[in-house]
């Protein structure tokens, strides 16, 4: 007798989900709903976003895409779907009884791809609904239609500004809301704080009755600026200061005629982009921030991408690593900190936020729906801190928004006094936690605290934190010129006034903070004084943060003091930066302070990804598989030429993770975009040439630090400038001209290693030139190196010369000198003194290796001193061959014939080695033209 097993029919299993996602996560999801042109499977409602679309299908699930992809652009309560998300479900689930179905499903693993109308796809993604879930609730406008929403802001934020700008007095006045000086700046802040409150009012009318919408304040076809004050009165005697305090204030500088105009322009403006769904992101407002207000430059505060922080987050509070926290618990979570005290518009918070939240939602607790946790996590746990002040209140909205029905007593979001003021006080904002255990906190002019309504002037403790999480400004002493730190010029410190300088030395005399390294070093030492024994700090910082001399110290701190989780540097074609309008190299970093009875393991996961973040469900893939890879083994950087352990999200690799040495010294094991490269840098400059499979060794090379091969300089600035012997280069030389020297490098010039002095120098009238001269020579070399644009890296004069601005001299002790210099220019200008220089520059961008005197005398390099007679000998036949060979570009080195055959030569005739050894340096090359680093913005030739 056969039994007949029960099978639920699809739309029971859609019915099911939709219940899960509405007790467990809050969210307005209806099932099996029909509409205009067709059924979808579940409708997910969310806050000020268009319609989010599920499609659902048993496995094999064949027909699941195109089904999801039929209901892109179809109209739901009067909005275009345009996310989409293809789900399916384990076979299994069709014959579980109905009575078990909502257990089961809660349980079971689902696969799922979303998709948006303008064809972007994010990955294959396998987790529980919670996972799900968390995913549908960050689904967000695709680019175009934010491209579209942007475009919409910034029309009206500038044309709110002009008009506003037109009326000097009360620019002057409104500037004084944001405590800057008057200018098109603070007209165009106003106009976005405008903007922001009007959208957020729509939200509040939407969602309770009791407010008011825009359309009431017209009268007579105008926007009354004394009605919508009224209303905005009566939203602040119940709560939400931090999103109308300030915007009040800039309304009421406004004269009723100009106020006509520009809230007109503004509510327009907000309009048009609540029906365009796209308000609901908050990258949109701070995008407009950072991109329309150029403060940001001179602070060198670039604004975190979302996917970015997404990840950032995901890393930092991975319920993996927080085993201490109950996160079922309300109290318990409630309990955290989590700092940024240089939130900016509080990307990261809010981040942070989604993430605890979603932590809440894995631990079997329906947080969406729990106001008290809301209340908690934005009156106690998120803190934050900035200098702008209409930064802050652009946070305080966007955390507000994350449940606009829900009412907060106060908000832990601060603003901070950064300048000079009367009695000479000079205050630096957030640093100033270093020195004193309290500062003061301003949201305006009127010393209006963010927070409980009446708050004014509070003075705000130094903040202990769980989590201290930023993206600190790069601003650094001597940028803009060296005449004046740039970020004083926003709050107007005079011309040649170094006291915030000074003040700042002071503040981190005896620290491991190095300003030349930028602010970077200040705000880390920040969150090693605010954060807890067993904290986490989530940093994204600049790539030179692991490379640069000047970060020595905050490496050193990091590798004795903590136990660093994760360092993630983006090797993608298309940026290296982690921030929007910066093409600046960022890594973000992960690592928990040690308690007193640990100590550090010396070691990191170091994961560079070869694809760039575009979306938040890239990330959050991303962020499962790193987390996943985080506890079991994987390859190290610093072992045989291997490769790494894929990162593998959706079934593709999205790049490698390996384990690598962190120390004082550079953090390798992020450099190259293959981890067999770095395999292959580290070898070389342990001496060990492996073959090209890392199966053993081909051979030996002597290397040995440049500065003690040869003698390099002298130093640029003791030739040409304040403390110069010489005073002036003229460009050009001719046999008559008793002082040549090697400027600026040209490119399409210098393709040869046989060259002529480009320039001459003229001393002094008192002297002192002898000894600086004393130190040229015929072999020249460029420490700064655009490996997509130059064919040579170092080259010879005939004559003596001393290089200058993009040139250094090197001379090599008899005996042999000649000979020696002929071997290390060769050796220079060979693929493996390529690699050699690549690894150890300091590489801010794309294509272009930097460096200076300290980094050339550092630079592992072919160890001449060693060579016998028989090796000059064979250099010196090379080097007829090739002194007038032209070379292609660096980043052509795969193809390049001449390059090739150079390198061959000096394996087999210079160094000894046999045909592994060729090969070995042939797949060196392939790496090197195939990486980002290398070929830059140009596509990679491999022949």
């Amino acid at each position: 007798m056969t039994t007949v097993q029960d099978r639920s029919h699809e739309s029971i299993i859609n019915d099911t989900l939709a219940r899960l996602l509405r007790d467990r996560l809050g969210f307005s999801a209806v099932a099996e709903t029909l509409r205009e042109g067709g059924r979808p499977d579940i409708i997910v409602r969310l806050p000020q976003k268009a319609p989010v679309v599920l499609e659902i299908e048993v496995e094999p699930a064949s027909t699941v895409v195109a089904d999801a992809l039929s209901r892109l652009g179809m109209e739901i309560d009067g909005h275009k779907v345009q996310n989409v998300f293809a789900i399916a479900v384990p076979a299994r689930i069709r014959t579980v009884s109905q009575q078990y179905l909502y257990d089961e499903l809660g349980a079971a693993t689902l696969e799922w791809q979303e998709w948006s109308t303008d064809g972007s796809f994010g990955p294959k993604y396998k987790g529980n609904f919670l996972e799900v879930g968390d995913a549908v609730s960050r689904a967000s406008a695709p680019f175009v239609g934010f491209y579209e929403a942007l475009l919409t802001l910034e029309r009206g934020v500038e044309q709110a500004g002009a008009r506003l700008y037109e009326s000097p007095g009360t620019v002057a006045r409104v500037a004084k809301v944001f405590g800057i000086e008057p200018g098109d700046e603070s007209a165009k802040m106003a106009a976005l704080v405008i903007i922001n409150a009007m959208i957020f009012q729509e939200r509040l009318a939407d969602t309770e009755s009791v407010y008011r919408t825009l359309g009431s304040t017209v009268r007579n076809g105008v926007y009354s600026r004394n009605l919508l004050l009224e209303i905005w009165d009566s939203i602040l005697a119940v709560d939400y200061y931090p999103i109308f305090g300030m915007a009040r204030a800039v309304v009421q500088e406004l004269s009723q005629f100009e106020a006509a105009e520009v809230l007109k322009e503004c509510a327009e403006t907000a309009e048009e982009l609540i029906g365009t769904g796209a308000v609901g992101r908050h990258d949109l407002a701070g995008y407009i921030f950072n991109r329309l207000v150029n403060e940001r430059k001179l602070f060198a505060a670039f604004y975190t991408s979302i996917p970015a922080s997404v990840l950032l987050a995901g890393l930092a509070l991975s319920p993996e690593r927080w085993a201490r926290v109950d996160w079922s618990s309300s109290d318990e979570v409630a309990k955290l900190r989590v700092v940024d005290p240089a939130c900016g518009t509080g990307t990261l918070l809010l981040a942070s936020y989604r993430q605890i939240v979603q932590n809440r939602a894995v631990s079997g607790v329906a947080s969406n729906a729990e106001t008290s946790l809301h209340r908690a996590l934005v009156e106690e746990t998120i803190f934050g801190a900035d200098v702008v002040q209409a930064a802050i209140h652009l946070t305080a909205a966007s955390l507000a928004a994350m449940s606009p029905t829900v009412r907060f007593d106060k908000m832990q979001l601060h603003t901070l006094r950064f300048g000079k003021y009367e009695e000479e006080q000079i205050k630096l904002g957030s640093l100033d936690w270093l020195e004193v255990p309290e500062i003061q906190s301003f949201f305006s002019a009127t010393e209006e605290q963010v927070g409980p309504m009446t708050g004014t002037g509070a003075l705000v403790a130094r903040p202990r934190a769980d989590l201290v999480i930023t993206n600190p400004p790069y601003t650094r002493r001597g940028a803009d010129g060296g005449k004046v730190e740039a970020i004083a010029k926003v709050f107007s410190v005079p011309e040649g006034d170094s006291s915030l300088a000074k003040r700042t030395s002071e503040l981190l005399r005896d620290s491991p903070a190095n300003l030349r390294g930028g602010h970077g070093t200040s705000f880390l030492v920040l969150a090693d004084r605010l954060i807890n024994p067993g904290g986490t700090i989530a940093f994204v910082l600049p790539a030179t943060s692991l490379f640069g001399e000047q970060w020595k110290g905050i490496r050193q701190m990091l590798a004795e003091r903590y136990s660093v989780d994760f360092v993630v540097s983006s090797h993608a074609p298309e940026s290296t930066s982690l921030s929007f309008d910066t093409s600046i190299a960022e890594i973000l970093l992960v690592a928990r302070k040690l308690k007193a009875d640990e100590e550090s393991s010396g070691r990191a996961r170091f994961i560079n990804i070869w694809r760039p973040l575009n979306q938040e469900t890239e990330a959050l893939a991303l962020t499962k598989v790193i987390n996943s890879l985080a506890s079991v083994p994987v390859i190290r950087s610093d072992g045989p030429p291997m490769g790494g352990t894929p990162l593998m999200v959706g079934g593709e690799q999205w790049g490698e993770i390996v384990d690598g040495p962190v120390g004082t010294d550079s953090w390798t094991a992020a450099r190259w975009k293959n981890a067999a490269t770095n395999q292959f840098a580290r070898s070389l400059e342990l001496g060990e040439l492996w073959n090209e499979y890392g199966s053993e060794i081909a051979g030996n090379v002597p290397v040995a630090p440049m500065g003690e091969v040869c003698n390099v300089g002298p130093q640029h600035r003791k030739i040409h400038g304040s403390i110069g012997v010489f005073q002036t280069c003229i460009s050009g030389w001719d046999e008559q001209a008793q002082f040549p020297a090697m400027w600026h490098f040209k490119s399409s010039v210098y393709q040869s290693v046989n060259v002529v002095p480009n320039a001459h120098l003229i001393p002094r009238p008192l002297g002192g030139h002898e000894f600086i001269w004393s130190q040229s020579g015929t072999l020249q070399i460029t420490c700064d190196v655009r490996y997509n644009a130059q064919s040579i890296m170092a080259a010879q004069t005939n004559e003596r010369a001393l290089g200058a601005r993009s040139w250094h001299s090197l001379i090599v002790s008899e005996p042999e000198r000649l000979a020696r210099e002929n071997a290390l220019c060769l050796w220079c200008n060979s693929s493996l003194g390529l690699f050699l220089h690549a690894n150890h520059a300091n590489r801010t961008q794309y294509g272009r290796g930097l460096g200076n005197m300290g980094m050339l005398e550092s630079m592992l390099t072919l160890d001449v001193r060693q060579f016998t007679d028989w090796q000059l000998q064979a250099a010196g036949a090379i080097w007829r061959d090739f002194q007038n060979r032209k070379f292609l570009p660096f980043y052509q080195c795969a193809v390049d014939p001449a390059r090739i055959e150079l390198d061959e030569r000096m394996v087999r005739e210079v160094l000894g080695l046999g045909e592994d050894a060729v090969a070995s340096v042939a797949r060196i090359r392939t790496l090197l033209a195939s990486d980002p680093s290398i070929h830059g913005s140009k596509d990679p030739e491999l022949g």
